[in-house]
């Protein structure tokens, strides 16, 4: 069956992304997608995801959005599609990145962005607030405590941001969305339906959320009819990333992934990190559809050629904005490599 990991994250340029596309060889992908960070003032992120696209041809390559050199959104996206990224990622609903940018997803600014979004076809990744629990100091996990995902006074209300949601689809009904991590609506199954049932045009994926596998898993029958019911709305993605896998056995992002294909396709209870998991053994044209026919018909089976002219004058036109050292020597290992 083909595999295509639709959210993935690479930062390594000079390592080749290696590890990756070792996991993504020992689970079987086809074809993955990875994303670009580039919202959260990481201005080489773009350029590192093209140049992944160029060193393992069949990529796909969302490009982000930059708050640093003054352009318009608008600009920038068709900056973007013209280069040849396959789409655009935003995680400017992050909690974390919405304090620094502090910019509402349904602000004015956005709104010729995603008029050009919707009138090209050019899909959008959304990640959209986080798991209820991290505005509840007596729920929120320690270890999101420690990766500073605990929101309080000040932060943006967790409702606030699917309120912006409903504001924005409102004025783009037809925009090609997926909406990252089952929209952090895994324990509240009318809501995610709701959402589905009132925006026929948006995805989800199921990236892991830890948290979202533990609320499949408490009824796997439930969410098996759940996922039969909405099978062409779902989409497969893992957050992997090139980091390599810890050796002393702690935790990492990476090891979920066969967890998630696993919990999919079968019905078998598996343990991984000490948690129990159950899997929900989804019927094979189910798993058809999520594991890549969805994703192949929002971004096509054939990954968008790079301009690398193009490319090239977008390298030089960001780097007098970058200052950091390590960011700059990036850029230029990068400069070095596309050709």
């Amino acid at each position: 069956m083909r595999i295509i990991d639709a959210h993935t994250h690479v930062h390594n340029a000079k390592t080749n992304f290696s590890p990756l596309y070792q996991l993504a060889e020992s689970l079987g992908y086809e074809k993955l997608s990875v994303l670009s960070l580039q919202s959260a003032g990481k201005l080489t992120q773009n350029m590192i995801c093209a140049l992944c696209k160029i060193s393992h041809p069949g990529t796909y390559a969302f490009g982000g959005l930059d708050y640093a050199t003054g352009r318009d959104f608008y600009t920038q996206a068709q900056t973007l599609r013209e280069i040849g990224f396959d789409g655009i990622k935003m995680l400017e609903g992050k909690p974390t990145t919405r304090r620094m940018l502090n910019k509402s997803l349904d602000a004015p600014e956005y709104d010729d962005f995603f008029s050009y979004m919707e009138e090209t076809g050019f899909p959008v990744l959304l990640h959209i607030a986080d798991p209820g629990t991290f505005w509840d100091k007596d729920k929120v996990p320690d270890w999101a405590v420690a990766h500073g995902w605990f929101y309080g006074e000040g932060d943006v209300p967790y409702r606030q941001y699917y309120e912006e949601v409903n504001n924005m689809l409102a004025k783009h009904p037809k925009l090609k969305a997926i909406f990252a991590h089952f929209y952090f609506l895994s324990n509240e199954p009318v809501q995610a339906q709701a959402f589905l049932d009132d925006h026929p045009n948006v995805f989800i994926d199921i990236t892991a959320g830890i948290e979202m596998y533990e609320d499949f898993s408490k009824d796997p029958a439930f969410w098996n009819s759940f996922f039969v019911k909405n099978k062409n709305r779902i989409i497969y993605g893992t957050d992997s990333n090139d980091e390599p896998l810890p050796t002393d056995g702690t935790l990492s992002v990476n090891a979920y992934a066969k967890l998630e294909i696993d919990l999919l396709s079968t019905k078998n209870e598996i343990e991984l990190f000490n948690v129990k998991y159950k899997g929900m053994g989804l019927p094979e044209d189910t798993l058809k559809r999520i594991f890549a026919d969805n994703y192949i018909g929002i971004v096509s089976d054939t990954v968008r050629p790079l301009d690398i002219d193009a490319l090239k004058k977008e390298n030089e036109f960001i780097t007098p904005y970058i200052k950091d050292e390590k960011e700059i020597a990036n850029l230029n290992y990068i400069k070095t490599k596309i050709k």
